[in-house]
C-alpha cells in the first residue's frame, strides 16, 4: 500500500492539551511520543531535524495493527490540514479509484459515481449468508441480489443502482441513530459485529480515551451529542491495491477544533463498513502549530488502528508482518508527501516573492 487509505483507516490514541509556539516539540506530545508510542529520544531528534518518523505498535489482538508516525513541517497548521484533506479525497484513478461527501440527509446523488467492480458484481449474485467473498450485513445480499434481473443485459447497472440505494439507506440511519445502525458483517460463519469491534478499539485506547474524552463521547453518542468546535464530513471511498480486492469504505469524518487549545486541530476517521478486509477502523491525525525563529511549523502526529480478516486464516504470521510493514510503509510515505510538497511549494513561494522584490 503506497499510502494510507483513507478508511485510514483505526487510531489508538490522539494527542491534546494545552501547547504554547516553541521550537521544541510541545512536552505533551514528546511524552505520548515516548511513553506511549515507544519512540526513542534519537527518534525524537530525527524529527525534530525533519524526518519522519513511524512505528508499528503491539495491536490488542491478533487481527490488529496499530502504526503511529509523526513529521515536522515548515508550513502553517491550515496548510497542512488543507493538504491532508486534499490527499483523502483526491481520486488518482489508481489507489483511489472513487470519492464522494455524504450531505445531510443522503441522497442518491451523493454516490452516483459508486459502482462496483466486476467481481464484487458478481459475488452480490452468488452470495450466501455466512458464504460469501463481499462483506455484507443483515439481508442486504438478499435483498439486492433479488431485486436485479440477472439474466438482462443491464444487470450490471441493475445491481449498482441498489447498491447504491442501500449504501443511502444505511448512511441516512447512521446519520440519525448513530451507532446504534452500525451493521453486523454475515459474509462470514462467525458473524462480526462493527458495532462491538468499535467499542472494543476504543477500550484499547485508554490514551485516546483518557485525553480525547469529549471527542470520543461525541464520536460515540454520535448524533445525539453536540460538541462545539467538530465539524462531521461523511464520505465513501473506493481504494484498489496490488494484489488485493478493491475496498470501498463508508467513513464518519470529524475535524475538531477544541475552544480551549486553539493551537491545535484533530481530525478523526471512523470506519462504518469496509467491502472487505477491515473489521474495524479508527485513526487520528492531530496538527500542532509552533513556530522555528519566525517560520510557522506544524506538527503531524497520526495514530491508526485497524482489525481486519486479512490477518486471519493460514500464514497469520506472515499475513501480520506483511500488514504490519504496509501500514508503517503507507504511513512515512504520506506523512513524507505533506511534507515535501507543502515544504516544496513554500519554498518556490519564497523565491518568486525574493524574484519580485529584486
Amino acid at each position: 500500500m503506497s499510502r494510507v487509505p483513507a478508511i485510514l483507516l483505526a487510531a489508538g490514541a490522539a494527542v491534546m492539551g494545552v501547547a504554547t509556539a516553541t521550537v521544541a516539540l510541545p512536552a505533551d506530545v514528546e511524552q505520548y511520543l515516548l511513553r506511549v508510542a515507544g519512540f526513542t529520544k534519537a527518534e525524537l531528534g530525527a524529527l525534530e531535524s525533519g524526518t519522519v518518523i513511524a512505528r508499528v505498535m503491539p495491536g490488542a489482538t491478533d487481527t490488529e495493527v496499530m502504526v503511529v508516525a509523526g513529521v515536522k513541517i515548515r508550513a502553517t497548521r491550515e496548510q497542512v490540514l488543507s493538504y491532508y484533506g486534499q490527499m483523502v479525497a483526491y481520486v488518482d484513478g489508481q489507489i483511489t479509484t472513487g470519492f464522494g461527501r455524504f450531505n445531510n440527509p443522503p441522497s442518491l446523488a451523493d454516490v452516483g459515481k459508486l459502482s462496483l467492480d466486476a467481481g464484487d458484481i458478481a459475488q452480490l449474485r452468488s452470495c450466501r449468508p455466512g458464504d460469501c467473498d463481499l462483506r455484507t450485513g443483515g439481508t442486504a445480499v438478499a435483498t439486492i441480489s433479488s431485486a436485479v434481473n440477472w439474466q438482462a443485459p443491464d444487470a450490471a447497472a441493475q445491481a449498482n443502482a441498489r447498491v447504491r440505494e442501500a449504501i443511502v439507506a444505511y448512511m441516512t440511519a447512521y446519520m440519525k441513530n448513530g451507532d446504534d445502525a452500525l451493521i453486523t458483517y454475515t459474509d462470514r460463519a462467525q458473524p462480526v459485529s462493527l458495532r462491538q469491534q468499535w467499542n472494543e478499539i476504543l477500550a484499547a485506547s485508554p490514551y485516546f480515551q483518557q485525553y480525547g474524552v469529549s471527542l470520543r463521547e461525541y464520536l460515540t453518542k454520535y448524533p445525539r451529542q453536540t460538541l462545539p468546535g467538530a465539524r462531521d464530513v461523511h464520505y465513501w471511498v473506493q481504494e484498489d491495491y496490488a494484489g488485493l480486492k478493491p475496498v470501498l469504505s463508508l467513513v464518519h469524518g470529524v475535524i475538531y477544533q477544541d475552544p480551549a487549545t486553539p493551537d491545535r486541530t484533530v481530525v478523526v476517521q471512523k470506519q462504518l463498513y469496509a467491502s472487505h478486509y477491515y473489521d474495524g477502523s479508527l485513526a487520528v491525525a492531530v496538527a500542532i502549530s509552533a513556530t522555528e525563529g519566525t517560520t510557522p511549523i506544524t506538527y503531524l502526529v497520526y495514530a491508526n488502528r485497524s482489525r481486519g480478516d486479512v490477518l486471519k486464516g493460514g500464514f497469520g504470521g506472515l499475513r501480520r508482518s506483511v500488514a504490519r510493514n504496509q501500514a508503517k510503509s503507507a504511513a512515512e510515505q504520506t506523512l513524507t508527501t505533506i511534507k515535501t510538497v507543502l515544504e516544496k511549494t513554500r519554498s518556490l513561494s519564497g523565491f518568486a516573492r525574493n524574484a519580485r522584490q529584486n
